[in-house]
Parts: structure tokens; C-alpha cells; sequence
């Protein structure tokens, strides 16, 4: 049976789970200030009912 399953692994692409995928972002950073702006975004997107300006693009002042 596990000869089965590995057959089929060989077949099927490896498609990443959301927190590989998040810490891939997260590597590509580029300083520490964009580290907290990427972890903001994917905050928000865990929860998409909060508001914020940047929802508007910034225009609430």
C-alpha cells in the first residue's frame, strides 16, 4: 500500500500550504520595516473585516 502512496506523491506536484507561502514573502523583505508592513498585510488578510485607511489607499486623513 505505501508503495501506492509514493507513486502517487511522485505524480502530483507539491503545491505549498499558506504558511509556506507567507513565510516566503516574509524572506523576501528586504528590511526590517518592510518585514512589519508584509506581516500588517497578511494580518489583515487573516482578518479582512477590519478597517483601515490604507483600505481607502490612505485617503482618510
Amino acid at each position: 500500500m505505501s508503495h501506492l502512496i509514493e507513486l502517487i506523491k511522485a505524480f502530483v506536484p507539491h503545491i505549498p500550504s499558506q504558511q509556506e507561502r507567507d513565510e516566503e514573502y516574509l524572506s523576501q523583505s528586504v528590511d526590517i520595516y518592510d518585514v512589519e508592513r508584509r506581516i500588517a498585510e497578511i494580518d489583515h488578510r487573516a482578518d479582512p473585516h477590519t478597517f483601515t485607511a490604507s483600505a481607502l489607499g490612505g485617503a482618510l486623513h
